[in-house]
């Protein structure tokens, strides 16, 4: 007779709050912030290939808002899970200064506000708290 095997029940659940949240994060909104980071840089690619025989200033535009904008929304992604406060900066700063260069295309911006609103709404720990109860 086969027997059921079942997984041990944890007797201690008091995760400190800080691993808690890190495991609660939202894998959509963190995909979400990579693809609009790559998207910005390869558009930033494309523009500054396309727009190399422009003027500096039309180049320092196009390259500098979407390449610095694109990067600024990969590293607040990639620094969100550990420091938070830092990280929604990046990517709110990242996401208005690329989305400027990319109004026209109108889905681009509004992909950019979704994935800043999946950003904030994301529970996480705030810079300096430890989730230790400070009444202990």
């Amino acid at each position: 007779m086969a027997t059921c095997v079942h997984p041990p029940i944890l007797q201690n659940h008091a995760l400190s709050r800080a691993n808690t949240i890190e495991h609660m994060s939202l894998p959509s909104s963190r995909k979400l912030g990579m693809s609009l980071g790559v998207v910005f840089l390869v558009f930033g690619v494309i523009e500054v290939i396309t727009h190399r025989n422009d003027t500096a200033g039309a180049l320092a535009y196009w390259g500098l808002s979407l390449l610095g904008g694109g990067a600024l929304v990969l590293a607040g992604t990639l620094i969100r899970p550990r420091r938070r406060s830092w990280g929604l900066a990046l990517l709110t700063m990242g996401a208005l200064i690329a989305g400027n260069a990319t109004l026209w295309t109108v889905i681009v911006p509004i992909f950019a506000l979704a994935a800043v609103i999946s950003a904030y709404r994301e529970p996480g720990v705030l810079q300096g708290d430890t989730g230790e109860n400070p009444a202990r």
